[in-house]
């Protein structure tokens, strides 16, 4: 019977059924297009997360050391993180692989650098007959390195190195550096360099050739060129360091990259490690830099909804008001007869309800144009500031390259490099703003809740007067 005088009050009332569909129309498809862009931004935060690895790094916080220092006091190169230091992490809660590296330089005598045009140049040749030709990176394994996981390296010939490789003189090359050398797996070179005054041989036998798939990573002069990095074991780097015990930077694999905070903090916890002197960096800044606008879009996209809520709430309330109003005589009757007062409102309830499904089904269609119309208005006005980030940070590195080049035999520029390698982060993707099953879950509640709110306040104001009270009243 309600549904009966529901359609029957519809028709008869054309023109406002009209404007309550145009209005909650408008409604529905700004509230999907405000929630499918919040779960859109954490759907992309959780990929940019997921993106950067699971790998927390341990190492000198040399930032914190030049903050701290005394002005005109000099930084401590004394200071050295230890394979002691970093085997109590390594079998704490969340870790599932662990590498130790050292990065070191050295000279050859039994072969050349591959040289770029830099090498060439006569800006600095002071600085350049000083320079060493290899950087050489000592691992207790490769198979986690970020260059090879993400392919910017691949590997050519022979094989990488793992754990087997302990105490060995294998070694991994790049092919312009083994092409330049007339080198293939199984030949044998040797390294030289210097450790307090006393000159260090090396011999390594080749086990793998890799090539640089990425060209933009080619470039600079022989040690800051990636095609002259020779990749060692680690007992290697620490014969060329004259230490058994200092390493660069211990990197922890983690199980799960959501972990990456709780692991710092357990770290923190659990272990004696100086952490005003040391750092563990899991990648936190990058993630912020590239979510930074993201979580802008979230918040926008929260408030927008809310805004939606309220405004098409009070809207509605207003032109059901007017409605209402125009309709006291209808009620006074009504009342009269013997109706209950939940019965009217529940026919009120109706009318809108009904309205309020058509527009529902069609703003599932709409809504995914205005998502992704909203969604590319976002990504324009916020791709503008993370390119001036971007930029500031290439200028960062290429600052901080500059001035390793100036260092290469101090622990700062091996630092340096290291930050400069993980702070290539991954590039921005399209916001998916696609509309999902828990989207159009949330529209409907959403959808639904507007109705009860706009029916429920006109209607609790006419409601509260008795029926001599309505009737005396004019209409209209």
């Amino acid at each position: 019977m309600y549904d009966k005088n529901a359609l029957l009050s519809l028709k008869k009332n054309i023109g406002k059924t009209i404007l309550l569909f145009v209005i909650i129309v408008v409604i529905t498809n700004l509230v999907i297009a405000g929630l499918s862009i919040q779960s859109a931004t954490k759907k992309s935060m959780d990929q940019i997360r997921s993106s950067l690895g699971n790998d927390v790094t341990l190492s000198v916080d040399f930032r914190n050391m030049m903050k701290n220092r005394k002005p005109s006091e000099a930084v401590s190169n004394e200071t050295s993180l230890t394979t002691t230091m970093a085997d109590s992490l390594k079998d704490l809660k969340y870790v599932k692989n662990y590498n130790y590296q050292i990065s070191t330089s050295a000279n050859s005598n039994s072969i050349s650098a591959v040289e770029t045009a830099s090498d060439n140049s006569n800006n600095q040749p002071e600085q350049a007959s000083n320079q060493v030709d290899f950087t050489i990176s000592a691992n207790t394994t490769m198979k986690y390195l970020d260059s090879f996981t993400n392919n910017n390296y691949k590997l050519t010939k022979g094989r990488l190195l793992t754990t087997k490789d302990q105490n060995t003189n294998n070694c991994v090359i790049e092919t312009n550096l083994a092409s330049d050398n007339d080198l293939s797996v199984g030949d044998t070179f040797t390294i030289t360099t210097t450790v307090n005054d006393e000159t260090i041989t090396q011999e390594l036998t080749i086990v793998g050739i890799y090539e640089i798939q990425s060209t933009n990573e080619i470039g600079s002069a022989h040690f800051n060129n990636p095609v002259n990095t020779i990749y060692t074991d680690l007992s290697i780097g620490q014969t060329l360091t004259g230490s058994s015990e200092n390493i660069t930077s211990a990197i922890y694999y983690l199980d799960d990259p959501e972990n990456a905070e709780a692991f710092v903090e357990l770290a923190k916890k659990k272990s004696d490690i100086d952490f005003d002197t040391f750092s563990l960096d899991a990648n936190n800044r990058l993630y912020q830099q590239n979510a930074s606008s993201l979580e802008s879009m979230q918040s926008f996209a929260k408030m927008f909804v809310w805004i939606v809520v309220i405004a098409g709430s009070a809207i509605l309330c207003l032109i059901l008001a007017l409605t209402i109003r125009n309709r006291y005589y209808e009620i006074g009757v009504l009342l009269s007869l013997g109706q209950s007062k939940v019965k009217i409102i529940a026919q009120q309830l109706i009318e809108v309800g009904l309205i309020a499904v058509v527009a529902f089904v069609i703003s599932l269609g709409t809504g995914q144009l205005t998502s992704h119309y909203m969604g590319n208005m976002l990504e324009s006005s916020s791709s503008s500031n993370v390119m001036q980030i971007d930029q500031k940070d290439d200028r960062l590195n290429d600052n901080q390259n500059q001035s390793d080049s100036n260092q290469q035999k101090n622990n700062t520029q091996t630092k340096e490099n290291f930050l400069g390698n993980m702070m290539q982060g991954p590039s921005n993707q399209e916001l998916d703003v696609s509309i999902t099953g828990e989207n159009v879950i949330q529209l409907a509640g959403v959808t639904a809740a507007i109705c009860i709110v706009s029916i429920a306040v006109p209607a609790a104001y006419v409601l509260r007067l008795t029926p001599r009270q309505i009737l005396s009243r004019k209409e209209g």
